[in-house]
């Protein structure tokens, strides 16, 4: 619960840092400070808002900018590392004390903790904002996102393995808050999307001279329109998938396999040693009795099958 509030209350910041100037550029700021229309081609026909023009612009610098960051960072981080290293070499040879060669724990100790996986999913999740809510206006930025990523998981794949200290195995089921924020971009993508396309670009902004009302009945019919393709999206798509579902069958039949449902009774002398060393009672008679226990059947050896008894196995 910590995690998922911090989760939500990063993405809220972010969000608004990075989603704020395209919606100014595209809904505030023509009726603000407004937008000229440039001439792309010459010929006084084909006219482009120049609002927009910023708009891609800003996009494509965005992801050559957060791509560039990633490398500068993991850059840093080795000279960083290396630094720290060099000094204490150094340090020990005019010492004259010690070792100068670092062992694998010395050289992990040396490494950059590992922050966790928030950072890398806040990133990802600002970059599909923009792709779901800018995309039409620049169709293009779905390859440069596609491209963009492919290099940064690979840079950070290298990050995590040679540069970064093993981080301490950790459990987690699902990935939390995430998945409420990529329902609340789908919706929010929605909007956008319908917005853009009715009061940014042509033919519906100026061209088939459309009164106001008109284009907020439109917007509102194909928002909702748009909104009930997302829900009846999520609707269809199963909580888990085909390939998770598998992975947790196998792992029933191994654990019948393991945990089968063979009862074996155990009886020990007294002075020996069983299988089973906790919760023992002391019968009647001197002998230790165990309590009744669960065996697979691979595990039970032939002499317990054939008897029921285990051999006996004198204690040190």
């Amino acid at each position: 619960e910590v995690k998922d509030s911090q989760v939500l209350k990063n993405f809220v910041v972010m969000s608004f840092v990075y989603y704020y100037p395209f919606i100014y550029l595209a809904f505030i700021m023509p009726h603000v400070e407004g937008c000229d229309d440039v001439d792309r081609n010459g010929d006084g026909v084909h006219k482009t808002n120049s609002c927009i023009q910023t708009i891609k612009a800003n996009l494509v610098l965005t992801f050559i900018t957060h791509l560039g960051t990633v490398v500068v960072m993991m850059c840093f981080e080795i000279a960083k590392t290396w630094w720290a290293e060099r000094s204490e070499r150094q340090r020990l040879e005019k010492s004259g004390r010690g070792s100068t060669k670092y062992t694998d724990v010395e050289e992990q100790n040396k490494m950059p903790a590992f922050e966790g996986d928030s950072a890398y999913y806040l990133e990802l999740m600002i970059q599909l904002g923009l792709v779901a809510m800018f995309s039409s206006i620049l169709p293009s930025v779905t390859i440069i996102a596609l491209v963009s990523n492919l290099i940064e998981v690979r840079v950070i794949a290298w990050k995590l393995i040679y540069i970064c200290r093993r981080p301490a195995p950790v459990g987690q089921e699902g990935i939390g808050a995430w998945v409420y924020v990529m329902q609340f971009l789908c919706c929010l993508s929605a909007v956008t999307s319908v917005g853009l396309v009715i009061f940014v670009k042509q033919p519906l902004k100026s061209e088939m001279k459309l009164s106001r009302a008109d284009k907020y009945a439109m917007f509102i019919v194909a928002e909702h329109l748009m909104l009930m393709v997302v829900f009846f999206v999520a609707s269809l798509t199963p909580p888990i998938s085909g390939h998770t579902t598998l992975i947790m069958r196998q792992q029933e039949i191994a654990r019948e396999k393991l945990l089968g449902s063979v009862r074996r009774r155990i009886d020990v002398e007294k002075g020996t040693r069983g299988p089973v060393d906790t919760h023992k009672s002391v019968s009647e008679g001197g002998r230790e009795e165990f309590p009744s226990v669960f065996v697979p059947p691979e595990l039970v050896p032939r002499t317990v099958a054939a008897s029921g008894h285990p051999p006996h196995q004198q204690s040190p």
